[in-house]
């Protein structure tokens, strides 16, 4: 099945990382991919210019809705799987998600980053009447770090076990060979060891994220594991994002 995958938070959070960490597992099991990057910064664009030998993996911009929409489509047809960078943009994360399968939401290990998520989950809750009837969305750990001070892992925990949209199993660690494939061009793949410390542990913890975001392996639902919204929190959370801005 041709899968769709839009990331995006309302606080960036590491979603072009999780774009290009899943494409380089496409690429790995010779699937072919496209990489539509639809954020403000281009980071996609930036990459692809540094790597060549990746015949399977195609980039493409996407600048507004229509082209969004006539990119995922045309990827569709050719039986591609679609991996869009939907950046931080309200309204480029609310059109990702309605033309994916899957919309995954990413959370790095601080508060701020945790109420994007929270006020993320709720933008496609009042969207889910939109786009393909069964698509579905979850939070994804983007950097999770094992030094940060225990409150504010407690704190940050407890703001996600508060949102109603359920949460992959796997996540990505804190490495520096996720952030190497921007300096370096290509894919955890595809660079040598001397390139790029803890190699062997990132390919296989993106395999396994890869297989539970349904590259891999099939795309289960997770319509039923939804809870409802806590409106307190998102308020708080809506509150939060509005003093960092």
């Amino acid at each position: 099945m041709t899968a769709v995958i839009s990331i995006g938070s309302l606080k960036s959070s590491g979603s072009t990382t999780l774009v290009l960490t899943l494409a380089g597992v496409a690429a790995a099991a010779e699937i072919p991919v496209l990489l539509v990057d639809a954020s403000r910064d281009k980071d996609i664009l930036t990459w692809r210019a540094r790597t060549e030998g990746l015949a399977s993996v195609a980039v493409e911009a996407a600048t507004d809705a229509a082209s969004l929409e006539q990119v995922v489509r045309a990827a569709r047809r050719r039986g591609q799987i679609a991996l869009v960078d939907a950046g931080s943009d309200p309204e480029t994360i609310r059109m990702g998600a309605r033309l994916s399968d899957r919309a995954l939401i990413p959370v790095r290990f601080s508060p701020l980053s945790a109420y994007a998520a929270v006020a993320t989950e709720r933008l496609l809750q009042l969207d889910a009447g939109q786009g393909r009837p069964d698509r579905d969305w979850a939070l994804v750990a983007s950097a999770v770090s094992t030094t940060i001070p225990s409150r504010i892992a407690r704190t940050v925990e407890a703001i996600v076990a508060a949102c109603p949209a359920p949460r992959l199993e796997i996540g990505l660690v804190l490495r520096a060979a996720y952030e190497a494939p921007f300096l370096l061009g290509g894919t955890i793949f595809t660079l040598r060891d001397a390139e790029a410390p803890g190699l062997d542990r990132a390919r296989a913890e993106a395999a396994t994220l890869a297989y539970e975001a349904g590259i891999l392996g099939p795309m289960v639902s997770m319509n039923s594991q939804r809870g409802e919204p806590d409106l307190e929190l998102v308020a708080e959370a809506e509150a939060a994002l509005a003093a960092a801005a």
